[in-house]
């Protein structure tokens, strides 16, 4: 007899706590953010930029605008979130429409500080610059984290029965895959045979 064989429960049995710290680890509850760009765009205005005295300085004028948006996908509300932008931009305009603090460092950052972003909240900023560049957001972040920036593009509605299936499916994989590690981790360390 071997080591496993004799001793294949208390063994199991010293990995139980482990697996539970891990398990209580990964699922604790706790703020994400994620930070995407909806889109940006540059208008070529077809009016002549002029200067204080009249004078025609550009055959054309700009109009850049940038759509970013802050979404908490965690579990938990991040608490005072902030969003530094190199400088202030001409026009910003948060949405959904929510109380937020403006701070300017003495070094012209920008900071919009928002209380808090409950789970699943998403709030967006509309920024537009006039013959001039945008801002740069230099960080996203709160007190549990800093914001990960992910890509963004446009995505087809899936129907309802489709989502519902996918999920169905998805969830009947995991079940089937549990069930297959415990058979083999039954078979290796008891010596159990398949199937009885």
């Amino acid at each position: 007899m071997t080591i496993f064989e004799t001793y294949g429960k208390e063994i199991v049995a010293l990995f139980i706590p482990f697996i539970t710290w891990s398990l209580n680890t990964i699922l604790r509850p706790k703020a994400k953010l994620l930070l995407a760009s909806r889109h940006n765009f540059t208008f070529l205005v077809h009016q002549p930029r002029l200067d204080i005295n009249g004078n025609v300085t550009s055959p054309t004028q700009t109009v850049q605008t940038n759509s970013i948006v802050l979404r908490n996908t965690g579990k938990e509300t991040a608490k005072n979130v902030e969003l530094v932008f190199n400088w202030k931009p001409l026009c910003l305009n948060v949405w959904p429409s929510r109380h937020y603090i403006e701070h300017n460092e003495t070094d012209r950052r920008y900071i919009l500080i928002f209380e808090s972003l409950a789970p699943n909240e998403v709030v967006g900023c509309e920024l537009l610059s006039i013959n001039e560049e945008l801002p740069a957001l230099i960080i996203a972040r709160s007190e549990q984290c800093v914001a990960q920036t992910i890509e963004m593009y446009p995505q087809p509605v899936m129907k309802n029965w489709q989502r519902q299936g996918s999920i169905f499916l998805g969830l009947t994989g995991l079940a089937l895959a549990a069930y297959l590690a415990i058979l083999l981790l039954q078979f290796l360390v008891l010596k159990t045979p398949l199937g009885h």
